[in-house]
């Protein structure tokens, strides 16, 4: 038994639905394999396949052939054995943003079963038989429905089976080659792809008018027309080589209805011909859906409001690359609408308001970086973007230009980039055109003054002038350049007024006067260029291709007059002659894909385009996904190499993560910004570890000249036990040192942790210091005093000596010694004068072994510190002599192994052998 309900689960949920229409829906459910011929009738009486699974299916039907259908099913019934049960009954179709379909019934319509039987059952709900008792040779006979049916008043129709039941749908296509029919290249062109299609319609023997350059077909069956679309497409598709002569030419099919087939057709299907895109027919979304598998479905561009069923679509084969080699962008309605017809705006281009209107006028200048923000947006956001600027436009109209442009947002981003395609145009930017003569300014450079032309107050007053003041406006810059008639800004400013006031041809005449009297060849090519875009904005985009040629000629390095002149061209509908040189200019400067991206005057060759750029956006995306593993191990190396709150990571680390966003961001320039700034970050990132490791050598060897000092200062103590916690500080900071200069700085683990020792390492060396001012006053006072003891010593022992035998001497012998006079002085009371002698002797010894200390005090100081700087050297080279003649030992008690290994593996495979 089939459960609907269970069909119905499978279909996708329309969160965002787009469009819906009410329709009729039918439930088949059968036994086995289903008989190719149901299927088959259902789709060639114009139903579509809404879902599938086993045994069962729903299709929809936009009109009452649904009727037809299964009346030509019951006649085929009745003579073949088919065991099918079908529903009819009503329901609403509905399709989401992303043309997902899914089908709203009745809540009890969902929850029906059905039983078959072994032999055809249609049964028809009430609200589906409404009105339709007047169909040929269809009757409807209530009857009860059977268990699992919804509990309402069923019916089975009863069927002539002498009628043909026939389809009621057909339609015209219609034909319209583009370009003048007066141009050669038209002439053999057209002539060429018209014998084509002549066979074409032979073939499938479909009527054909010709009228001026028009062809109009007569389809009479939805068969034909997918054959007739498949073929067409197929014949003339040109990137499998089967195209020959084409000619771009602009196809649509049209219901017939009420319509004549006649040579007034083409005007009674109420479409701007020259604003068609051409290649891809164009449909209702009703038609398109009806063609079935094959085809794929492009929409227009973007809507406020909800779509309808009949609103116009393109349609190609599925086989052709643009179905998947595109990129997914609509344009909003609000910016590609209007009559082409008209003269849109001069300043923007958008067709919708006015150059009077237009918002570009007070707007401020666009920053230089605007593309640069514009390039770092993700597609997804693009079109997001655009949605919300088709929203705000559909609801406020002109007025939601500055609603949009005050927000903070990517929508106003987008705009911003749409507003700035016409730069050159606007008014916002002539001043800064004035001031630096079409150049763009120094970053740091300083802006001219401006001089006292009146030109500058009047174009202030052109910005603030509603379109009622422009005629007394008109007369004041009339005034100025009777006065002033060498100044060719006041005819500029006279120009855009006309502009405004929508007279083209006296503000060409105008630019063409100011062109005359420019100071400079640049200032002259823009005011030539302002008369090609008045002829482009007039639809005269033969005159305007001519003149920005001529420009180009003179001005090669103005690239926004080759882009003029390329968009044009795909106004006139020749998207296809100028792709190749749109990528060339892309190739030249890389900020022309997002203008080409967001454009709407490029509408009439989007799909083309679109399509063609997908190759650039695909090469870009493809080198930037292959950096993508290079920006990770570029991340990893980062953070192996650097702690968090180090300078080199909070500096790199921004730019790594911001390189990491644009790789992850699908945008053309974002791509071509992460493979151009990849190998410059790798190469910084390897600058600064070559800079950070030999800082941090040379920060280690000056820590070891300190402890070294330390360690020599401190080495001649005379008090070691007093040394406890400087001798632990000494060993930690030795031993911090000694891990340092043992590893290799070259290795991100090494260098980490020898940098997180670091701060450790200075606070070590800073209280080791501090300590060694106290330390070094102990040493050099305990050494001080003993050289000073040790010489009093010596000379209180000389001096001692002196007077014991010196004054007995005298006393004695003085006489003989012809020292009488000596003795006289001595007397009698010698012990007094021993003792003051001796008083003497111990002074003059004290001030000469402090004197002679001072003087000798920093020599023997150092020579001390050398003789054990020389001991603890000759200790350290006993130690590594030491650990060679260890290693030496190890290395070769190794080899005498691994020989002795050899020789009895040798041994083995010899007696291997001799056994063999």
């Amino acid at each position: 038994m089939a459960h609907l309900s269970q069909l119905l689960s499978r279909l996708p949920e329309t969160q965002d639905m787009r469009m819906s229409t009410m329709g009729h829906v039918v439930w088949v459910c059968w036994h086995g394999k289903l008989a190719p011929a149901v299927g088959q009738t259902l789709l060639n009486y114009g139903g579509m396949l809404v879902g599938e699974e086993e045994e069962q299916a729903l299709w929809f039907f936009f009109t009452d052939d649904v009727f037809l259908a299964l009346a030509r099913l019951m006649v085929w019934g009745n003579f073949n054995e088919l065991p099918v049960s079908i529903e009819l009954f009503p329901g609403r179709l509905q399709f989401g943003r992303k043309r997902d379909v899914s089908l709203l019934l009745d809540a009890a319509l969902q929850a029906q079963e059905m039983l078959v039987r072994d032999s055809l059952e249609v049964w028809v709900h009430p609200k589906s038989r409404e009105g339709k008792k007047n169909l040929p040779g269809i009757d409807f006979e209530r009857s009860s429905g059977r268990q699992g049916m919804s509990p309402v008043d069923w019916a089975t129709m009863l069927v002539d089976v002498r009628m043909p039941y026939a389809s009621t749908q057909a339609w015209f296509a219609i034909l319209h080659p583009l370009g003048s029919p007066l141009d050669k290249a038209f002439q053999s062109g057209w002539s060429a792809m018209f014998k084509k299609i002549e066979g074409l319609l032979q073939r499938l023997k479909i009527k054909s008018i010709v009228s001026g350059s028009f062809v109009m077909l007569a389809v009479d069956n939805l068969l034909m027309l997918r054959t007739f679309l498949r073929d067409y497409l197929h014949s003339f598709d040109k990137e499998n080589g089967e195209g020959g002569a084409c000619w771009p030419c602009v196809c649509v099919v049209a219901d017939r209805n009420n319509l004549n087939f006649n040579s007034d057709l083409p005007k009674k299907i109420g479409l701007q011909w020259d604003n068609l895109m051409p290649d891809f027919p164009y449909l209702s979304y009703r038609n398109a859906y009806l063609l079935g598998e094959g085809f794929t479905v492009r929409d227009l561009r973007y809507t406020g409001e909800q779509m309808s069923m009949d609103s116009w679509c393109n349609v190609l084969l599925d086989e052709n690359s643009l179905s998947e080699r595109s990129i997914p962008l609509l344009m909003p309605s609000q910016l590609t609408g209007g009559d082409a017809a008209e003269t849109g705006c001069f300043y923007c281009g958008v067709h919708s308001h006015t150059a009077v209107l237009c918002p570009t006028r007070f707007c401020q200048p666009s920053p230089q970086d605007l593309w640069e923000k514009v390039g770092n947006l993700d597609l997804d956001a693009i079109n997001e973007g655009f949605r919300h600027i088709e929203q705000v436009l559909t609801g406020q109209g002109v007025a939601g230009y500055d609603t949009l442009l005050a927000e903070d947002s990517d929508a106003a981003l987008v705009l911003q980039g749409v507003l700035d395609i016409n730069g050159p145009c606007q008014l916002r930017n002539v001043p800064r055109h004035w001031l630096y003569r079409m150049r763009e300014p120094e970053f740091d450079e300083t802006p001219p003054a401006r001089d006292d032309s009146p030109a500058w107050d009047l174009l202030d007053k052109l910005v603030a002038t509603p379109p009622e003041g422009l005629t007394d406006l008109e007369k004041k810059i009339t005034q100025a350049i009777s006065r002033h008639q060498r100044d060719s800004r006041l005819r500029m400013v006279l120009g855009f007024c006309h502009v405004q006031r929508q007279d083209p041809a006296r503000a060409s005449s105008a630019f063409g006067e100011a062109a005359m009297l420019a100071p400079s060849p640049m200032l002259q090519a823009w005011n030539e260029f302002l008369q090609a875009r008045l002829e482009e904005e007039q639809g005269h985009f033969g005159a305007a291709i001519e003149q920005y040629g001529q420009i180009w000629r003179v001005m090669p390095q103005w690239q926004e007059v080759r882009y003029r002149e390329i968009v044009c061209k795909v106004k006139m509908g020749f998207a296809e002659a100028v792709l190749d040189a749109l990528v060339k200019l892309i190739r030249e400067d890389s900020t022309y894909f997002n203008r080409v991206l967001v454009d709407p005057a490029l509408e009439r060759g989007r799909l083309l385009i679109l399509s063609s750029l997908y190759d650039l956006w695909a090469e870009a995306k493809k080198k930037a996904e292959a950096d993508g593993a290079a920006i990770t191990a570029l991340d990893s190396r980062l953070n192996d190499w650097f702690s968090p709150e180090h300078p080199v990571q909070l500096q790199l680390g921004a730019k790594v993560r911001q390189l990491e966003k644009l790789a992850n961001t699908n945008n053309y320039i974002a791509y071509l910004k992460v493979v151009e700034v990849r190998p410059v970050l790798e190469k910084e990132l390897e600058e600064c570890i070559n800079h950070e490791v030999e800082e941090l050598r040379n920060k280690y060897k000056y820590y070891l000249d300190i402890i070294q000092e330390i360690r020599d200062e401190a080495s001649w103590f005379p008090f070691p036990t007093a040394l406890r916690d400087f001798s632990r500080d000494f060993n930690e900071s030795a031993g911090i040192i000694n891990r340092a200069f043992s590893c290799n700085f070259k290795e991100a683990a090494a260098f980490k942790r020898t940098q997180a020792d670091t701060p450790r390492l200075a606070e070590l060396l800073r209280n080791l210091r501090k300590r060694l001012q106290f330390l070094r006053m102990v040493r050099d006072g305990t050494l001080f005093g003993l050289t000073m003891g040790k010489t009093f010593l010596w000379l209180e022992i000389v001096g001692l000596l002196l007077c014991f035998i010196g004054v007995p001497v005298v006393v004695f012998w003085g006489d003989s010694l012809r020292l009488s006079w000596l003795r006289e002085i001595l007397g009698d009371d010698q012990w007094s004068i021993q003792k003051v002698l001796i008083l003497i002797v111990s002074v003059v010894a004290f001030g000469l072994a402090a004197l002679r200390t001072t003087l000798v005090f920093d020599g023997k100081r150092e020579k001390l510190l050398d003789q054990a700087r020389v001991q603890r050297e000759q200790a350290q080279q006993a130690r590594l002599e030491r650990v060679r003649k260890q290693r030496r030992a190890e290395e070769e008690k190794a080899r005498r192994s691994r020989e002795a290994v050899a020789a009895r593996e040798a041994q083995r495979k010899l007696k291997e052998r001799q056994g063999a």
